[in-house]
């Protein structure tokens, strides 16, 4: 795992990576930042694709998933410059390190994050940010160009598995990317994400990459040509081995809002 708290470095094995539980390291930090978290919270009642935030609100999908609608869309592999140029990235660089948030907002959007939400009410989820290539943090270098638009980012650790991660927008989006790698070394990990309106939709678009730690972050990013107001991401297992990464980290969370 490349979450670590304080001095503590614990070794690893050199073609596996993990180091604990993902989610013992996630209480000990809230614990410890509790004073210092992130006030914002969500409150009241807040459907997405609105720009009043509160409790979540989960549209119902058709009743016919066979029916369910699909429009054009264009994946990005890259961070390219045009990517770079239509698109606004959210700015977490003032975000202290080692506390955890539920939701991102720079006075323009809003995104929340949900764990694997099936039902209606309040089910938000803490990712936790670290600096990426710092032994004391998420200790492992981050990605190359072209593939990443920085090195060694800040980054939000989710501590998914074998569940998904869905994340919710103030309003509605035509483009949205950010970059993510496994928290496991040496292994390749497949991570996906569906763009819609509801779970498990992905009538507006989806991508995904094979990724790696170390230096093998890649971008997931859509341009849709019909807007969402959110998008689920799914972690695979390794490949070739039933190994799971005990979650992932993201980095440079980049939109464009629709007209």
């Amino acid at each position: 795992m490349f979450v670590v708290l304080g001095t503590m470095i614990i070794s690893c094995s050199k073609d596996e990576g993990s180091i604990g539980n993902p989610d013992e390291k996630l209480a000990t930090t809230t614990k410890a930042a509790v004073t210092q978290e992130y006030s914002n919270v969500f409150k009241g009642t807040w459907e997405p694709g609105s720009t009043k935030p509160g409790t979540i609100f989960f549209p119902p999908p058709p009743d016919d998933p066979w029916s369910w609608p699909s429009y054009p869309y264009t994946k990005i592999l890259t961070p390219t410059s045009e990517y770079l140029e239509e698109t606004c990235l959210v700015d977490v660089s003032k975000l202290a390190n080692g506390k955890t948030y539920n939701q991102l907002t720079n006075g323009k959007l809003t995104m929340g994050f949900f764990a694997s939400p099936y039902n209606n009410g309040d089910s938000r989820y803490d990712l936790l940010k670290l600096k990426s290539n710092d032994r004391t943090q998420w200790n492992s270098a981050w990605g190359t160009s072209p593939n990443v638009e920085s090195e060694n980012p800040d980054v939000f650790y989710a501590g998914i598995s074998r569940d998904n991660l869905v994340i919710y927008f103030s309003k509605p989006l035509i483009e949205f990317g950010f970059e993510v790698a496994p928290n496991r070394k040496n292994g390749d990990h497949s991570i996906s994400a569906q763009y819609g309106d509801w779970l498990f939709d992905g009538a507006k678009g989806g991508s995904g990459a094979v990724t790696r730690s170390p230096n093998g972050a890649r971008l997931i990013a859509v341009k849709a040509t019909k807007p969402f107001t959110m998008i689920m991401i799914s972690l695979g297992d390794h490949p070739t081995q039933d190994i799971p990464a005990n979650g992932i980290a993201m980095a440079n969370f980049r939109y464009k809002l629709a007209k």
